[in-house]
C-alpha cells in the first residue's frame, strides 16, 4: 500500500460516520447521548468541520459495529482465517442466540450424519 493510499480524502470518514449511523437507524442526538457529547460535535464530525481522536473512532466502532480501520480509512482489515468463517460471521449476523444454536445443531447433526 503506498502512502497516498494510507490517506483517505478529506470528508470521507465523515461520510462513512454519517451512514454508519444512518444504517443502524440511530439519529444524531442519540449517539451524541451514547458518546456523551453535543449533539453539535456529532453535526460537526459527520460535516467533516471536526477531527476525531482514538478514543472517540473507537466508541463510533463499537456503535456502529464496523472496524475502526473501515471508519478511518474506508477498506476492512483482511480477515486471517478460513475463508468459511468469513462466510459463516456473515451467514449469522443478526439472528438470535436460539437460531445460531439451530444452526450450531445442524452443523454437528452434518459432521455425525458423515462419521456414520
Amino acid at each position: 500500500m503506498s502512502e497516498a493510499d494510507n490517506h483517505d480524502e478529506p470528508g470521507k470518514m465523515a461520510e462513512r460516520l454519517r451512514a454508519a449511523r444512518e444504517y443502524i437507524g440511530f439519529s444524531q442526538a442519540e449517539v451524541a447521548q451514547i458518546v456523551g457529547l453535543p449533539c453539535s460535535a456529532i453535526v460537526d464530525m459527520e460535516s467533516g468541520n471536526r477531527k476525531l481522536d482514538s478514543t472517540e473512532i473507537k466508541h463510533f466502532s463499537s456503535i456502529y459495529r464496523r472496524t475502526a480501520q473501515y471508519l478511518m480509512t474506508g477498506f476492512e482489515p483482511d480477515y486471517p482465517g478460513p475463508d468459511q468463517f468469513a462466510f459463516l460471521a456473515r451467514a449469522t449476523k443478526g439472528l438470535s442466540n436460539k437460531d445460531i444454536e439451530e444452526v450450531a445443531n445442524f452443523a454437528e447433526f452434518l459432521r455425525s450424519s458423515k462419521a456414520s
